[in-house]
């Protein structure tokens, strides 16, 4: 599959410096950065290198840094068949995380995405789950040199070499390296990280992937610590929500802060205050009101109130607003602008400062930062702690290649102010999973995993999965083709699809969707996932059980959609081919054969009913549910049984026939799915017994069907008998047919009387209607006489 031209050209663009044809940088100057968005980066550049004709099969490429982005940069690359090296002045891949306890989530800075707090990266190869850095590392450094074995010359691997210099030598690039080695490439990418964090003066320094030192006993001997935060970004959120929360873990406190809200409210008022606000813009007077609101109602800070700590002052310093738009993952803004309304309410004081800090110098009783005031004083007091977030020292990390850096900085400014999209996280697309799956497969990939997973990308495009989202509190489904779109085909679709439910069975409508499986006629199919398998045990105790529920394919919301109006839809599409073939042979199931100017008409008021119908999913849902089934009280919808549609069509074919003789209309009414005259009510069904057990027969009585008019085709020996008595111990008399309503209907039913009218011709079928319904008239005026005697 092609990429999309737009697509094509923001991957490529995003990467390149204009002038310097082959090389090209990953996610140096994007705003948001974590170790899944930076793979995601590296795949789709290398996907648009090889689309846009930038690449060849053995063109050489050098790829610089081996982190997160380098790796898999390197590895997509020998997957496409080039010849790749890739260089990094340490001793191992992913030198950076080895040893780190920080927890590494994929997703959860994309909230308030669907998804964003799912464990499983989602990707061809490098793939990784929820864990610390170390394990995430381990595993993935394993993966790289087990293929990196397969690929052979095709990925070459150089520790100990760090860039001293690149230059560019016609359509060729020479890379130095701090060993005095060089080397000649035709292509290289940059992805050698972001730096150090700037230092100022005395300030603390506490590395991103280390252990972390802030907020940890072992500094803070004496109560109460004091600290500075300086920044707005997602290092300086976490730091303050560390510091504030007692025994904060990034990950769990999420889940628990989300958790507190119930459903889709968080993400609903979040979106709401981005919309239409421009980058940089202050979140927090915005926050102040409807998301504050949410939080005072929900009682999350009175939730929050008890897991905050005291033992700390902190002052919490920016430049600019502290939940400035796009500077931050919107869920961090949204924690930390709830835990200090919580403080707030609870009198926990956290001062604001602002200002750019110059300098941090270290005195005996602690630390001044300069360059900040609070309230408009210069704040010069000391504090044990200083921890400054103002980002990376890129420029002393890509001082080899300072000139083309430059050029790239400005280059990336400037297209990220054309194009703000560009600042949301990026996740990997189904159709650049599959680019590089299917190449994994074909070139790594040993005989027995390939017969393990051939087919894979094909049972994933049949495979549609319905599952419960955690980050967004709502139904959610994954899958190459849409449920509202499959639902739309049903019986109809072009291959067989499994819907698989992820969800347990409380939070989806079950019967809808056990109804549509029924109505495709084998077109779709029901699995459940091993984890929720015991809550639809009861509903579906035969369906397969599916042990994995990853997915190549985004999240999508299921929204509003009613299934039971696709199947209703498909029910009436069964009934058109059914009629479609009576159309053709003359006969109909259980009435024989159908007088061909009677059939005629009968399809003619068919094509005027059928738009009805279509029209109005109501009057459409009521009108199907009567014609399969009679209840006591209400009709059931019609469970999917294709067996059924036969007996069906039968029903609908007698109630049009009638419709010859007496005009009828399908209708809501409280009984009946049909209406004539001017308050008449009819009962059209192919029911053979009323639900519940009782037998068709077994009602005899006008006021068991409460009805003026039946239409059955479902017996023939259905016999009702008029009321000893008369309307008047009914009630109160009144002036329209619908208060006389114990009055024997009219009945048009399947005996042979009635099967050997419809063999005759339209002439005499209808005059035989008009003779039932007009003996019904002739009862309702004796009734009414005798009201008036």
């Amino acid at each position: 599959m092609k990429l999309a031209e737009d697509n094509l050209e923001h991957w490529l663009s995003s990467a390149t410096v204009p002038g310097a044809d082959g090389l090209y940088f990953v996610g140096t100057f994007d705003r948001r950065i974590t170790f899944y968005s930076q793979q995601v980066r590296a795949l789709r550049l290398a996907r648009a290198m090889r689309e846009a004709g930038k690449i060849e099969a053995n063109d050489s490429v050098a790829v610089v840094g081996a982190g997160a982005a380098g790796v898999t940069m390197a590895l997509a690359l020998a997957l496409l068949d080039c010849r790749v090296t890739l260089f990094d002045p340490a001793d191992e891949v992913l030198q950076l995380q080895s040893d780190s306890p920080r927890l590494l989530h994929p997703h959860i800075y994309e909230w308030p995405s669907l998804g964003s707090l799912e464990n499983d990266a989602g990707l061809p190869f490098l793939n990784w789950d929820l864990d610390t850095g170390g394990v995430v590392a381990a595993k993935l450094v394993e993966e790289f040199h087990g293929h990196r074995a397969r690929l052979q010359q095709k990925l070459v691997w150089k520790a100990r070499h760090k860039l001293t210099n690149l230059a560019q030598e016609g359509s060729e690039w020479r890379l130095h390296f701090d060993n005095d080695s060089s080397y000649v490439v035709k292509q290289v990418v940059l992805s050698m990280g972001f730096g150090d964090e700037k230092k100022t003066g005395d300030a603390d320094v506490y590395d991103y992937w280390k252990q972390r030192g802030v907020g940890t006993a072992a500094i803070e001997p004496n109560a109460p610590a004091t600290y500075l935060v300086s920044g707005n970004g997602d290092g300086a959120l976490t730091d303050i929500l560390n510091l504030m929360i007692s025994g904060f873990e990034h990950v769990p406190f999420t889940e628990t802060f989300l958790s507190y809200f119930g459903q889709d409210v968080l993400r609903t008022t979040v979106l709401a205050a981005h919309e239409g606000r421009n980058t940089e813009a202050d979140l927090e007077p915005v926050f102040e009101g409807d998301l504050h609101k949410v939080l005072l109602e929900r009682g999350i800070l009175d939730s929050l109130t008890p897991l905050l700590r005291k033992d700390r002052l902190l002052t919490i310093n920016t430049s600019g607003p502290l939940l400035s738009l796009g500077r931050a993952a919107q869920l961090n803004q949204c924690m930390v602008y709830a835990v200090l309304a919580a403080a707030r309410q609870a009198g926990i004081g956290v001062r604001r400062s602002n200002g750019m800090i110059s300098d941090v110098k270290k005195h005996a009783d602690g630390l001044e930062a300069f360059g900040i005031s609070l309230g408009g004083v210069p704040l010069s007091e000391r504090f044990n702690h200083v921890i400054l977030r103002h980002g990376p020292e890129k420029k002393v990390r890509y001082s080899p290649v300072a000139n083309f850096f430059e050029a790239f900085r400005v280059a990336s400014l400037e297209r990220l102010n054309a194009h703000p999209k560009l600042f949301a996280p990026p996740s990997l697309d189904a159709e650049t999973y599959t680019f590089f799956y299917e190449r994994r497969l074909d070139k790594l990939a040993d005989a027995a995993l390939k017969l393990q997973l051939a087919g894979q990308t094909a049972r994933e495009a049949c495979t549609i999965i319905i599952g419960w989202d955690k980050a967004t509190q709502s139904l959610v489904e994954r899958g190459k083709v849409e449920l509202r779109e499959l639902a739309q085909q049903c019986e109809t679709a072009p291959a067989t699809f499994t819907i698989q439910m992820d969800a347990p069975m409380n939070r989806v409508t079950a019967d809808d969707f056990v109804r549509l499986a029924n109505a495709s006629g084998g077109k779709i199919l029901l699995s459940v996932a091993s984890a929720v398998q015991k809550s639809w045990q009861t509903t579906l105790p035969n369906a397969s059980v599916a042990n994995s529920s990853s997915s190549r394919y985004p999240y999508r919301a299921i929204g509003d959609l009613s299934i039971d109006e696709y199947v209703d839809a498909s029910l009436v599409r069964q009934l058109d081919a059914m009629l479609s073939k009576i159309e053709v042979s003359g006969k109909c199931f259980g009435l024989g054969h159908i007088a061909r100017d009677i059939l005629e008409a009968t399809l003619a008021t068919w094509d005027d009913w059928r738009a009805t119908l279509h029209a109005s999913p109501s009057l459409r849902r009521d009108f199907l549910a009567w014609l399969g089934s009679i209840g006591i009280i209400k009709a059931d919808p019609w469970d999917g049984d294709n067996k059924a549609v036969e007996r069906m069509t039968s029903a609908l074919l007698l109630i049009l026939a009638t419709h010859l003789g007496e005009p009828l209309k399908p209708a809501e009414v409280p009984r009946g799915n049909l209406t004539f005259d001017v308050h008449g009510l009819a009962l059209g069904s192919a029911a053979e017994e009323i639900h519940g057990g009782d037998l068709l027969t077994d009602w005899s009585r006008p006021e068991h069907w409460d009805v003026d008019a039946l239409i059955l085709s479902g017996s023939a020996e259905v016999q009702v008998t008029g009321p000893d008595d008369t309307v008047l111990t009914a009630g109160e008399p009144g002036m329209s047919l619908s208060v006389a309503r114990r009055t024997k209907p009219a009945i048009v039913r399947n005996d042979s009387t009635w099967r050997s009218a419809l063999k005759t011709d339209l002439a005499t079928w209808r005059k035989a209607v008009e003779e039932e319904f007009g003996q019904w008239r002739k009862r309702q005026d004796d009734d009414r006489e005798r009201v008036l005697a």
